[in-house]
């Protein structure tokens, strides 16, 4: 039986639970508000695409349709970005590395203007894209740049594809991804299919409403804070909000399965390009530990950390990336044959 002292006490944990809630809701309104920024603000800090970039669409073998967009001359560094973002997302590499380089960025299909053919959005695929890609720009000796979701794709097609990509490629710079399930832990197949799936009809069902992947303003905002290390800027955090936004639901969720059950770390020994592996120390999606584990798997891996960046590595510390990114080219072009 309950008393009524009893009560008194679950009233008033009650309304101090959710005296609680409503003050953690409107703090994140204002921390939300705080990491917001407008176009005029993403202008001013370069945060755009410049208006001398080279666009180009590139069909591919099942019907798809791959953007690419092109700045400079040199060596060439080509840019593959993550999980729901762009090639915007390089803006500070297409505008630094263009005096010395012939850059490249790819939207990877689902993304940006890039369309998906018959074969949808597996890691294989995607990987396919990369090398057709490569091979319709009669690319050679470049470094060869994966981010996150990128990453992944890339090292796929070391792995899975190690002669045609060595046909156009000289070095790999991993930067902020990973080789392991990103759980962290081992999970059944089972149980990543009724995920994936029940994700997959989730966003579906936000696409037929005309709906973004996440509709909450400031909640779209925080998924973006999680991404950044100890100093996030306002303009990049925006830049990612509007990415998000911008990209296909549906195809956000006929990625989730490959990125689920994504797991290549037993056959790191296979990769037989001179590769930088690049990782903050503040970096919760993909984690320093995964970052060591694969400078350790791939035999020619050389592991750079970046004191409190977090996962937007290319957004947090362009100058860093790019003077490495340029160095290593150095590297890899000069132990090239001639």
């Amino acid at each position: 039986m309950i008393t009524p002292r009893t009560r008194r006490r679950l009233g008033f944990g009650a309304l101090a639970a959710g005296v609680g809630a409503l003050a953690g809701y409107v703090g994140q309104r204002r921390m939300s508000d705080r990491w917001r920024a407008d176009q005029a603000a993403l202008e001013a800090v370069r945060l755009v695409l410049d208006d001398r970039l080279v666009h180009r669409h590139i069909p591919v073998s099942d019907g798809g349709s791959i953007h690419v967009v092109e700045t400079g001359s040199g060596p060439p560094i080509v840019l593959v970005h993550g999980v729901t973002l762009s090639v915007i997302t390089w803006a500070r590499q297409l505008n630094g590395l263009s005096a010395d380089h012939r850059v490249i960025a790819i939207d990877q299909r689902g993304h940006g203007p890039s369309a998906a053919g018959t074969d949808g959005y597996g890691l294989d695929r995607l990987s396919e894209d990369v090398i057709e890609v490569l091979g319709a720009l009669d690319v050679t000796g470049a470094v060869l740049v994966g981010h996150s979701l990128g990453g992944m794709v890339t090292m796929t097609a070391a792995i899975n594809s190690r002669d045609r990509l060595a046909d156009h490629v000289t070095g790999l710079a991993l930067v902020a991804t990973s080789s392991h399930p990103l759980a962290g832990v081992p999970v059944p197949p089972s149980v990543i299919d009724r995920l994936s799936a029940r994700g997959e009809r989730s966003l579906a069902r936000a696409e037929r409403r005309c709906h973004p992947a996440i509709r909450s303003a400031s909640m779209l905002t925080w998924s973006m804070r999680v991404a950044y290390g100890s100093r996030p800027d306002p303009t990049a955090i925006e830049l990612g909000r509007t990415m998000m936004t911008a990209m296909s639901p549906a195809s956000l969720g006929s990625l989730l399965r490959g990125i689920g059950s994504f797991k290549l770390k037993d056959h790191l020994g296979t990769i037989d390009l001179p590769t930088r592996v690049v990782v903050g120390t503040r970096d919760v999606l993909t984690p320093p530990r995964h970052a060591k584990a694969m400078a350790e798997g791939i035999p020619h891996a050389e592991l750079v950390v970046l004191p409190g960046t977090g996962h937007m590595v290319m957004l947090e510390c362009p100058e860093e990336l790019n003077t490495m990114l340029h160095e290593f080219s150095v590297v890899v072009t000069k132990g090239r044959p001639t």
